[in-house]
C-alpha cells in the first residue's frame, strides 16, 4: 500500500546534493490537495514528512485509494518526462512537508548528470514490474491473507512499537481504503477485517490501527514486495 519508491537514494552523493540545493519546501495540512488529475506537470515532489494518498477515479465517479506515499517517496517525475498532465489526484493524508523541484530545474539537472536519466529508467522499469507483481499477488492469495499482508507491510513501514509489544499505525485509513486498494467490495473488506478483530490480531482506537502480533498476522503469506522481487 505504501510506495517503496525513493530513486534519489540510488544517485551518487554529489548528484543528490545538487538536486537538494534546487529544492524548495512546501507544507500542507491534512486533506489538502497537492495535485489534481488533469493538472499540468510543474515539477517533481519528494515527501519529507507525513503521508499522502494517490487517488484514482472509479467508474461510478468515486475517488479510490491507489497508493500511499511516505517519507522520502518521490512523485511527479512521470508527467514531467512524459510531458503530460497528472493522471491522478494526490492528497495529504496527514500534515505533510514536501520538497519541490521545478520542471525547469529538473531538466537542467537531467541534462547535466547522466545518472538521473539512467536511474529514472530503472524506476520506470521497476514500476512496470510492480504492476505485474501486484496482479499476481492479488490473484494468488485469499482476501483475508491479502488484508493480513497489507497490515503487516504497514506495520513494518510506518508502525511504531508500543510498550505492550503491539504496533500502532497512526494513519487515518478506513475499511473502504483497504477495499479500494485491494479492488474488492467494501462489504468483503469489512467482513474480513471484522474477523481479524474478532481473532484479536488487530484492533482500532479512533484513527489508530493496532497490530497485536505482526508475525502471526502475516504468517507464511508472501508480501507484495516479495512477489515483486521475483520480477527483478
Amino acid at each position: 500500500m505504501i510506495s517503496p519508491d525513493n530513486w534519489l537514494t540510488t544517485l551518487s552523493s554529489p548528484v543528490q546534493a545538487a538536486i537538494e540545493q534546487r529544492m524548495t519546501t512546501i507544507d500542507y495540512e491534512a486533506g489538502a490537495v497537492i495535485r489534481r488529475a488533469g493538472d499540468p506537470a510543474t515539477g517533481m515532489y519528494q515527501v519529507e514528512r507525513g503521508y499522502l494518498k494517490l487517488l484514482g477515479l472509479n467508474s461510478d465517479g468515486r475517488q479510490v485509494l491507489i497508493l500511499l506515499y511516505g517519507p522520502q517517496n518521490c512523485f511527479g517525475e512521470t508527467p514531467v518526462v512524459g510531458q503530460r498532465p497528472f493522471n491522478h489526484t494526490t492528497v495529504a493524508l496527514t500534515d505533510a512537508r514536501l520538497r519541490f523541484l521545478s520542471e525547469r530545474d529538473f531538466w537542467a539537472l537531467y541534462n547535466e548528470f547522466r545518472e538521473i536519466p539512467d536511474n529514472l529508467c530503472r524506476k520506470f522499469a521497476a514500476n512496470t514490474s510492480r504492476l505485474f507483481a501486484a496482479r499476481e499477488w492479488r490473484s494468488s492469495l485469499r482476501l483475508r491473507d491479502l488484508i493480513c499482508s497489507t497490515f503487516a507491510t504497514l506495520a513494518a513501514r510506518c508502525g511504531r512499537r508500543r510498550s505492550d509489544g503491539s504496533i500502532e499505525i497512526d494513519l487515518p485509513l478506513v475499511q473502504s481504503d483497504f477495499a479500494d486498494y485491494l479492488e474488492v467490495t467494501r462489504q468483503a473488506a469489512q467482513r474480513e477485517i471484522g474477523a481479524l478483530k474478532a481473532a484479536g490480531l488487530i484492533s482500532q482506537q479512533r484513527r489508530l490501527w493496532l497490530i497485536h502480533d505482526p508475525a502471526k498476522l502475516n504468517g507464511a503469506n508472501p508480501s507484495l514486495e516479495q512477489t515483486i522481487s521475483q520480477y527483478r
